[in-house]
C-alpha cells in the first residue's frame, strides 16, 4: 500500500509571511487541518489548525486590548510552524507513514518527491485507506485464527480458503501475539464458510471467531 494512492494531491500551501489570520481562514474555508509552508519551492515547514488556534488571540481574553489582539492576528505563518518536518515519499509504504506519525506524534506528513512537494497524507487518510482495505467483501466474514510461527500453517490456511472456493479478500497478521503464536484476520467471501471454517479445525488451526458482516 503506497502513499502515492492515498495521499491528497490538491493541496494548499501557505508562505512563511502568510498571516496567522489569513492560515486561520483558509483552514475555515477548506475541509482540511495542515498547511504546508512553502517558500521559493522548498518546504520550510507545516502549520496545523492547533498551532493557529493557540496562536490566535483570544476574543474573550480581557487582558489585551483591541490593537494587542489585531498585532497578534498578523503575526506570522513562520513563528508557530513546525521546521524541517517530517517527510515522506509517494512510494513509501502506509505503514511506515503511520509508524512515523506515531512516533513523532503527528497528524500530517507532507510528500516529497525530488525535493518537490507534491502531496500531503494524514491521519485521517491513512484510517480511510486500512477501513477501505480491511473491510472486504460486504459479504463475507471475518475469520480470526491462531497459528505457529511455521509457514506450513500459513501454507495450509491458504490451501483451505482455495479448496473450498472461498475468495480472500483481506489478511492481517500480528506475529507478536504470544512467543509461540501469531494471530491471524482473514476477510473471505464465499458460499462455503461453515466448510471451510470445520477444515481449519481439523487441520489443527485454532479458530479464535467467526464474525459476518452485518453482526
Amino acid at each position: 500500500m503506497f502513499v502515492k494512492i492515498w495521499m491528497q494531491q490538491d493541496i494548499i500551501s501557505v508562505s512563511s509571511n502568510t498571516t496567522i489570520a489569513e492560515a486561520d481562514r483558509l483552514l475555515q474555508d477548506h475541509p482540511f487541518r495542515h498547511l504546508p509552508v512553502v517558500e521559493h519551492g522548498e518546504l520550510l515547514g507545516i502549520i496545523s489548525g492547533t498551532d493557529i488556534t493557540r496562536a490566535m488571540p483570544s476574543t474573550i481574553d480581557a487582558s489585551l486590548s483591541p490593537e494587542d489582539k489585531m498585532m497578534l492576528s498578523q503575526a506570522k505563518v513562520s513563528m508557530f510552524m513546525t521546521e524541517s518536518p517530517v517527510t515522506t515519499t509517494p512510494l513509501a509504504s502506509l505503514e511506515s507513514v503511520a509508524l512515523q506519525m506515531s512516533t513523532h506524534k503527528i497528524g500530517a506528513v507532507p510528500v516529497l518527491e525530488n525535493n518537490t512537494l507534491v502531496g500531503i497524507i494524514t491521519e485521517s487518510d491513512i484510517l480511510r485507506a486500512f477501513a477501505e482495505i480491511l473491510s472486504g467483501d460486504s459479504h463475507g466474514a471475518r475469520i480470526e485464527i491462531q497459528i505457529g510461527h511455521d509457514s506450513l500453517e500459513l501454507y495450509t490456511m491458504i490451501d483451505i480458503c482455495k479448496q473450498h472456493k472461498m475468495s480472500l479478500t483481506a489478511i492481517t497478521v500480528y506475529r507478536d501475539f504470544s512467543p509461540d503464536q501469531q494471530l491471524i484476520t482473514l476477510r473471505v467471501s464465499g458460499e462455503r464458510i461453515d466448510e471451510m471454517v470445520d477444515a481449519l479445525w481439523d487441520s489443527g488451526i485454532k479458530v479464535n471467531q467467526v464474525v459476518m458482516d452485518g453482526s
